[in-house]
């Protein structure tokens, strides 16, 4: 069973390239209790943070400058040792929505979002991708129980 302190022990990145954006989105989730917040403006620094530190969700705004977050989703999709990384697409553009949707984003938010709104879709996100890793991990120890 997942429960709420799991849920904000969550590891989660927080990406946009604008730095009060970026500093709303941290301030609305710390004082929500989520205590393990990485934050970068950088969107060329996704995949590298994500490998060395395994995030459990990832806020992605959609359009950066030099590498937007179409661009982030690809690169990220190679190095998922997980199998399912939740990415919250956010964008203020409507067809930006269902083509990050696409590029394999699990759920977006609309710019400028409600805070309570933000926090239910992160704790939504962060509960299914805390079980599938506690199923995946059942299927392995099942797996290694039957090989022995």
């Amino acid at each position: 069973m997942i429960s709420a302190a799991d849920i904000l022990a969550a590891r989660i990145l927080v990406v946009d390239d604008d730095l009060d954006a970026l500093r709303t989105l941290e301030q609305s989730l710390t004082s929500a209790g989520y205590s393990t917040l990485t934050c970068t403006t950088d969107p060329r620094r996704v995949a590298a943070l994500h490998a060395e530190h395994d995030f459990d969700a990832i806020l992605l705004d959609v359009l950066m400058p030099g590498m937007d977050g179409f661009e982030v989703m690809e690169a990220l999709k190679p190095g998922e040792r997980g199998g399912y990384l939740p990415v919250l697409a956010l964008t203020a553009e409507p067809g930006h929505r269902t083509q990050a949707l696409r590029y394999g984003a699990k759920d977006f938010l609309r710019k400028p979002f409600d805070p309570e709104e933000l926090l239910l879709r992160v704790r939504n996100l962060v509960e299914v991708r805390l079980l599938y890793k506690d199923a995946a991990s059942a299927v392995s120890i099942d797996r290694a129980v039957a090989a022995a």
